[in-house]
């Protein structure tokens, strides 16, 4: 129980905060730390220290709860995912030592073991430090699936639902993640294997007028894995599948509620992994379909299982996933290059055009840029990338475009909390300081908003610039569906060559770099050109349906799934 002393100084602050004075609540929570002498009164304080941005501060405030053990580890265990999440590592892994180190319990050990070894930031301050961390992981991983086997893991008999993790944002460092996730995948498939037997080998489906298929996600809602793949889910169900909408949690709109008319079933999964793996097991489908795999735990650990006699998963996440349970990755033929295969271990199935039928936007009416809180007289660079997808190798482009133009604005998008904003923006004001004695006048942060005001700012934009390593997919789609056109670069994998394919498909290969600083040449060039502008938007428009709206992908999807069903080869 806290007492009267941390009581008094809590409220004090949470007056500060009121009357807008932050960092004094702050300064008074540093200054009186000796008074918070209880769990409850320390998380109060480091939760009133985030609020105010001071997460330094707050850090201390965690460890010494951490230290109290088993009754503080779960609010332990979201501040370190939380920290970490806004790219500050080293807090998280202080927060996760001393929670490991105060566990009696071997189970909780290894789960934050795990999270010490494979906790990844979503944002970096340099190249070097994501270079650093990089090496880390490899090094980490190598040493936990050593200390953690899968026969140790029998041993421990921990909850498989304690297994469960995934590898979100390597994908955004740039480099081929194949060894990593054949590592971590083969870690995962044969530990659970050791803890869930019944599920290492497939049912076998009974005999059936039409193939059953599972498709299998978190993400069947109003979001990018929805979007693409709602067509699949349409098209298999008029051409003889039966096809079963597996939803991974609870989440439900509208676009759910489309997706639920066109599928033949539903079955939504909601309890352990053990429970849900059971539940579609039972489903004895004869083909599951995971549109993305490392973007959620939980469906990656379902994937990690032998729940169908195939399984196959797409380029909703553009990564391999690592795990011998997969049979196939599907992706665009167009935005793979020539050493693809190098980069899965699925067997890699290539559909053309976009791999999808894609239902385009509802353009808003055009708003002012007074209305958007935009100023008129200056070039506008739309960088619509999430935050975390922004390399910092994309640093050196925006630099260049500053130095070519001085009008330019970067257009960018905040995140909600927990986000890595503050350490990106650090970053690019760093760089853009070489070029500018005020690199803050040079970017414009929204805040996170609805698909129709950020369609308006794609229309109010001059020019769109791809982000190195990770072009756009959806944020592509959308700038090409408003006019807006795009200039990118390709890069090594598909994550980075998605924006180079489209422009090559709508005949504005001219759009399409060869070297960043050719990319930032581009931009400028067509940024300050209205009639160029304007001579693509209209080249986009006309050629844009054949792209979106082709049938030729989902017939070669429908041929693929029956190649797969009966084991031939494609």
């Amino acid at each position: 129980m806290a007492n009267s002393e941390s009581t008094a100084t809590l409220k004090l602050a949470e007056a500060e905060i009121a009357r807008g004075e932050p960092q004094n609540a702050a300064r008074r929570l540093i200054e009186w730390q000796s008074r918070f002498d209880d769990s409850a009164s320390r998380r109060a304080a480091a939760e009133m220290l985030l609020r105010v941005r001071r997460d330094d501060a707050a850090v201390p405030f965690a460890v010494h709860v951490a230290q109290d053990g088993v009754e503080s580890w779960a609010w332990c265990w979201y501040f370190a995912v939380h920290i970490r999440a806004k790219g500050d590592l080293h807090a998280s892994r202080a927060v996760l030592t001393a929670l490991r180190d105060s566990q009696t319990d071997p189970v909780l050990r290894m789960r934050a073991e795990l999270a010490l070894a494979l906790g990844l930031p979503a944002a970096y301050a340099s190249i070097d430090e994501l270079h650093d961390v990089r090496a880390q992981f490899a090094r980490n991983l190598d040493a936990f699936v050593a200390e953690y086997s899968p026969e140790n893991i029998e041993r421990l008999a921990p909850p498989p639902d304690k297994l469960c993790w995934d590898n979100f944002f390597l994908a955004y460092h740039g480099e081929n993640d194949r060894d990593l996730q054949t590592i971590f995948g083969r870690w995962l498939s044969q530990s659970l294997a050791k803890l869930l037997p019944n599920f290492a080998t497939a049912p076998t489906p009974p005999a059936r007028t039409r193939p059953r298929l599972a498709m299998v996600s978190n993400y069947f809602h109003d979001c990018t894995v929805g979007w693409y793949f709602s067509s699949w889910i349409e098209e298999l169900a008029r051409r003889n599948w039966e096809v079963v909408l597996v939803h991974v949690g609870v989440e439900r709109d509208a676009l759910t509620e489309q997706l639920a008319r066109f599928a033949h079933a539903e079955l939504t999964l909601d309890g352990t992994l053990t429970e849900n793996a059971a539940a579609l097991r039972e489903l004895a489908a004869d083909i599951v379909i995971y549109p993305e795999l490392g973007m959620d735990r939980d469906t990656l650990a379902l994937a990690a299982l032998r729940l169908a006699p195939r399984q196959v998963c797409a380029w909703g996440h553009p990564i391999t996933s690592g795990l011998s349970t997969i049979d196939a990755f599907f992706s665009c033929a167009e935005m793979e290059p020539a050493d693809a295969r190098d980069h899965y271990t699925e067997r890699l199935i290539l559909l053309p055009a976009l791999g999808t039928r894609y239902p385009g936007p509802q353009i808003p009416v055009p708003l002012t840029r007074r209305q958007m809180g935009l100023p008129e007289n200056r070039t506008l660079y739309l960088v619509p990338q999430t935050l975390y997808k922004l390399h910092p190798d994309t640093d050196a482009v925006l630099v260049e475009i500053v130095r070519r133009d001085p009008s330019a604005l970067f257009v960018l998008f905040e995140l909600t909390p927990p986000s890595s904003v503050v350490r990106v923006h650090d970053r690019l004001m760093r760089a853009l300081s070489k070029v500018s004695a005020d690199p803050r006048r040079h970017v414009h942060c929204f805040a996170q908003c609805s698909r129709a005001d950020y369609l308006c700012i794609n229309l109010a934009c001059d020019v769109m610039v791809d982000g190195l390593h990770w072009s756009g997919g959806n944020t592509a789609l959308d700038a090409l569906h408003c006019g807006l056109p795009i200039v990118t670069c390709p890069e090594r994998f598909m994550r980075g060559r998605q924006s180079a394919a489209m422009l090559r498909a709508i005949d504005c290969s001219e759009l399409i770099a060869q070297s960043p600083d050719e990319l930032a040449r581009i931009a400028v060039s067509v940024a300050r050109d209205a009639k160029r502008r304007a001579t693509f938007a209209a080249r986009i428009r006309q050629h844009l349906p054949n792209l979106t709206q082709s049938n030729a992908p989902l017939d070669a999807l429908d041929r693929a799934l029956r190649d797969v069903l009966s084991n031939r080869t494609t």
